[in-house]
C-alpha cells in the first residue's frame, strides 16, 4: 500500500541529495518512470533540483513546478498518470523537493493521489522558517503524512562548542543574523545565506547572548 512520506531537516542536511539518489536508483537500476517536482516558489536554480555535493554538479530538471491553487496538483498528476498509461507505462513514485513551500491544498491533493492511485509520494522539506515559524506545507504534511522521518545525515551545528544537532535555520544577510522579515527569502550568492544551528545557539544569537564567530564557513 502506497504512502505519503515526509522527510524533513534543516538546510544542508542532505535532503536534495537523498531525493536525487532515490530518483537515480529508480531510473538506472529499476527502469521505472518517476516524477520529480518542486514548488514554483523556490526560484533558486530555476527548474532544477540540485545537491550541494560536487559544487552543484549533481542535479536533475524537474518534470514540472507546482502551483498552490486547489486541485491544481491533483489534476496535473492525474494527467501525467493517464498519459503514462496511454504509453504503456506507469509512474512508480513522485518525489518533491522544497515541500515546505507546498500549499495546504497541494498536500491534500497529494493525499488524494496516494490513496486513489496507490502511488507513493515522498516530500522533502524544512520544518520551520528562519524566524522560527512553521511553513504551511510542512504543517499539513505533519498532519497528513503516514510516514514521517527526520533527515539527520549532516544536520550538525558548527557554531556550538560541542557537537549538537542543528534544528534551526539561521538567516544571514551580509553575514549578520536576521530574526525579522518575510518567511521566504531565497538563498543567493550575494547577501542572503543560511546556517543550520542548534536551538541553543539560535536563541543566544536572537537575544544577544552571543555573537556569531567570524571564522564560520557558510
Amino acid at each position: 500500500m502506497a504512502k505519503l512520506y515526509f522527510r524533513y531537516a534543516v538546510m544542508n542536511a542532505g535532503k536534495s541529495t537523498q531525493l536525487l539518489q532515490i530518483a537515480y536508483d529508480y531510473e538506472r537500476y529499476n527502469n521505472r518512470k518517476i516524477l520529480c517536482l518542486k514548488p514554483h516558489t523556490d526560484t533558486k536554480e530555476g527548474e532544477f533540483i540540485i545537491s550541494r555535493l560536487e559544487n552543484g554538479e549533481i542535479k536533475r530538471k524537474c518534470d514540472f513546478l507546482t502551483y498552490p491553487e486547489k486541485s491544481w496538483l491533483y489534476n496535473k498528476l492525474t494527467i501525467e498518470i493517464d498519459q503514462a498509461h496511454e504509453q504503456g507505462k506507469s509512474i512508480s513514485i513522485v518525489l518533491i523537493d522544497e515541500a515546505q513551500f507546498l500549499s495546504r491544498e497541494n498536500v491534500w491533493d497529494l493525499a488524494r493521489i496516494v490513496t486513489e492511485f496507490d502511488l507513493p509520494v515522498i516530500c522533502f522539506g524544512i520544518k520551520v522558517d528562519a524566524l522560527g515559524n512553521p511553513f504551511e506545507g510542512s504543517t499539513h504534511l505533519f498532519a497528513l503524512a503516514q510516514d514521517i522521518e527526520e533527515v539527520t545525515t549532516r544536520a550538525i551545528c558548527r557554531v556550538s562548542d560541542h557537537p549538537k544537532k542543528a534544528t534551526m535555520n539561521l538567516r544571514l544577510v551580509n553575514g549578520t543574523p536576521i530574526f525579522e522579515g518575510s518567511q521566504v527569502a531565497i538563498e543567493n550568492n550575494q547577501d542572503i545565506k543560511y546556517l543550520p544551528v542548534c536551538l541553543d545557539v539560535y536563541m543566544k544569537l536572537k537575544y544577544g547572548k552571543m555573537k556569531l564567530p567570524n571564522n564560520i564557513n557558510i
